[in-house]
């Protein structure tokens, strides 16, 4: 099975910027410490807009993404930064190759 591609797209409330940016670079840095089938977890501000933020993640298979899900940790993240996100979309993908 290809790999489980996550690209949300969040627009920070105006203010929330670098307290969500620091959340999340924390919570990144769980992923990548935490979940071996973790592939790739990139954060990305859009130019046009500073308080949209781009988060392209990769896992290895479904299982990996519903571990990720279902962590302390990414429950923690949720938490934190709801009052800091106005809209979130989510697009999830598979790779076209492996």
């Amino acid at each position: 099975m290809n790999a489980i591609v996550l690209h949300v797209e969040l627009t920070l409330n105006p203010g929330h910027r670098d307290a969500y940016l620091a959340r999340a670079l924390q919570h990144r840095d769980n992923v990548r410490t935490n979940e071996p089938a973790w592939q790739r977890f990139e954060i990305s501000i859009a130019e046009e807009n500073p308080n949209l933020i781009r988060l392209y993640e990769v896992y290895a298979d479904e299982a990996a993404v519903k571990h990720h899900m279902q962590t302390a940790y990414m429950v923690s993240y949720r938490e934190d930064t709801a009052r800091m996100i106005a809209d979130r979309k989510l697009t999830r993908a598979q790779m076209a190759h492996d």
